[in-house]
C-alpha cells in the first residue's frame, strides 16, 4: 500500500538534500525527452472542468480531506506473511504438545523408554520454532508495516482558511507535516492530451523550508505527497487537480461536495470491491467484457486477496489529526 511513500523515504537516506539539489540544477533535458509543462503556481487554472475523482473523505467550508493512490493495493503481503507467521506458531504449539506428552509419559513413539539425550532433544526441538519466528519477524516486519500494524490510510488535508496542506502520515513514512499551499509545486503536465497521457495521480512537491513539522521545526528536505485515486485519462487528471485548486482559491461553491464521500469503516464488501477491481464500464462496453470473464475465472484468487485486504485494514488503526490541526482556521 505504502510502496511509493516508503520508496521516497528510503531515497532520502541515499543522498543529502544539497546533493540532490545540485544534481537537479545540473540536469539537462535529453534529446527526445518530453518537456514537463507544469503549472507555474497554484493560481494557474489547468482545466475548464472539475472532477472530484471519488477521492474525498471529507468536504466542508473549511477543509477537504483526500486519499492517496495506493489504498486498494494492500492485502497480498498481509495474507502471505500472516500465513507464514501462523504456520510457524502452529508448529511451535504442535511440537510443544507432542514433546510434553512424550516427556510426561516417559516413552518414545516406538515404546522405548526415554534417555537423557531424548529428554534434551524433546525440550530443545520446540524452542527451534520461536527462534525461526523471531528471525523471520526481524527481517520481514518492515514489509508487513507497508499495509498492516500501521495507519490505515494517509490523509492529505487542504485547509482554505489557513491556506495550508496537512500531511497525516505515520512516523516511518515522514510523519505529520504542515505545508504552505502557496509554495506548492504541482508535477502534472498542464498541456497533456489523451494521446500523450493516460492519467495517473497528482504529485505535489515542496522545497526545503516550505513547511514545518508538528513542533514548528522547518522541514529539512523536500516533501512529496501523492493525491487521489488513479485517474483513467489526462482529462480526469487535470480536472481533479482543478477541483482542488478551485476549492482552495475560489471556495466550496466552485468545488461542491461529491454526492458520496469515501467510507472509512472497514466493511468486508469494500475489500471485496477493491480486490475485484472492475467498474460498470467493463459491463457496458462489449469489447471489455472479456475482463469480467477473466475476473470470474480468477474468483478464488480474488477472494484470497479480498481476505488479505480486509485483514490488513483490521490490523491497522484509524489515523486522526491532532487537535491543533483540527482547530486550525476556526
Amino acid at each position: 500500500m505504502y510502496y511509493l511513500e516508503r520508496g521516497l523515504q528510503w531515497s532520502k537516506t541515499l543522498i543529502t538534500y544539497e546533493e540532490a539539489k545540485t544534481d537537479f540544477n545540473n540536469q539537462q533535458r535529453q534529446p527526445g525527452q518530453p518537456e514537463l509543462h507544469a503549472p507555474e503556481s497554484v493560481r494557474e487554472s489547468v482545466s475548464e472542468q472539475t472532477h472530484d475523482n471519488s477521492s474525498l473523505y471529507s468536504h466542508n467550508d473549511k477543509y477537504i480531506d483526500l486519499r492517496t493512490p495506493g489504498d486498494e493495493k494492500r492485502g497480498v503481503i498481509t495474507i502471505f506473511l500472516g500465513w507464514t507467521y501462523g504456520f510457524i506458531t502452529y508448529m511451535f504449539i504442535a511440537m510443544g504438545v507432542i514433546s510434553a506428552e512424550k516427556i510426561i509419559a516417559g516413552y518414545g513413539h516406538n515404546g522405548a523408554e526415554l534417555n537423557s539425550s531424548d529428554y534434551l532433544i524433546l525440550t530443545l526441538f520446540p524452542l527451534f520454532w520461536p527462534i525461526i519466528l523471531f528471525i523471520f519477524l526481524k527481517y520481514t516486519s518492515r514489509f508487513i508495516r507497508l499495509e498492516s500494524f500501521t495507519a490505515r490510510r494517509i490523509i492529505v488535508r487542504f485547509n482554505r482558511i489557513t491556506r495550508k496542506v496537512y500531511l497525516l502520515r505515520p512516523k516511518h513514512l515522514g510523519g505529520i507535516r504542515i505545508m504552505d499551499w502557496d509554495k506548492t509545486e504541482i508535477l502534472i503536465d498542464k498541456k497533456m492530451s489523451e494521446l500523450e497521457g493516460t492519467g495517473g495521480f497528482v504529485i505535489l512537491v515542496w522545497d526545503k523550508g516550505d513547511g514545518v513539522d508538528l513542533g514548528g521545526t522547518p522541514t529539512d528536505n523536500i516533501e512529496v505527497t501523492f493525491i487521489g485515486k488513479p485517474t483513467r485519462n489526462a482529462r480526469e487528471l487535470l480536472a481533479f487537480w482543478e477541483y482542488i485548486r478551485r476549492y482552495m482559491e475560489d471556495g466550496p461553491a466552485a468545488a461542491p461536495a461529491p454526492e458520496k464521500l469515501i467510507c472509512k469503516f472497514p466493511w468486508p464488501w469494500l475489500s471485496l470491491k477493491a480486490a475485484w477491481g472492475l467498474d460498470t464500464s467493463f459491463v457496458r462496453n462489449r469489447e471489455l467484457r472479456v475482463f469480467v470473464l477473466l475476473n470470474l475465472l480468477l474468483w478464488p484468487v480474488i477472494l484470497i486477496h479480498a481476505t488479505g485486504h480486509w485483514l490488513s485494514l483490521l490490523l491497522c488503526y484509524e489515523p486522526r489529526f491532532p487537535k491543533s490541526i483540527e482547530d486550525a482556521g476556526r
